[in-house]
């Protein structure tokens, strides 16, 4: 019963709809074939710690984050700012819909060790979620339950 009362009062707080609806969707992207250095540049300028990896006509095909392009370094050393993202960026991609919850969406996070999640509706990319975005949702959620249950008590 309460739980039903909560999912009723919180509505479509818990989604990544709404998370996006609150933080934007704004995606910075690259092409496979662009430099790693390009990539780097795009995510230092934009204070980003990922951009979306997308053909010529937008669909996605790997994202490539700070801890691909460390790793690379390690892998291929300086060289590396001169190879094409394709050859260390993540694919394929994990991805989340509108409709996923931020719960849901942390647990997958968590499970797989990323921090971001393109948020997609069939081929058409919406956003990006970040671990701190889903964290801040999921405490607002938390903040939320406890005044529901609050309120409850106070008027039994």
């Amino acid at each position: 019963l309460i739980r039903g009362l909560l999912t009723k009062q919180m509505g479509d707080f818990m989604s990544v709809e709404t998370i996006l609806k609150t933080k934007g969707s704004t995606v910075y992207s690259v092409r496979p074939e662009h430099a790693v250095s390009d990539a780097a540049a795009l995510m230092s300028a934009k204070k980003v710690g990922v951009a979306l990896v997308c053909d010529g006509k937008g669909r996605l095909h790997g994202v490539i984050s700070e801890r691909d392009i460390v790793n690379g370094i390690t892998q291929f050393g300086k060289g590396l700012l001169d190879m094409p993202v394709r050859n260390i960026m993540t694919s394929p991609v994990v991805t989340c819909t509108p409709a996923d919850t931020a719960k849901g969406i942390l647990e997958v996070m968590t499970k797989r060790r990323i921090r971001h999640l393109p948020v997609v509706d069939g081929d058409d990319i919406l956003g990006i979620v970040s671990i701190g975005d889903a964290v801040n949702y999921r405490l607002n959620e938390a903040e939320m339950e406890k005044a529901v249950l609050r309120d409850f008590a106070v008027a039994r």
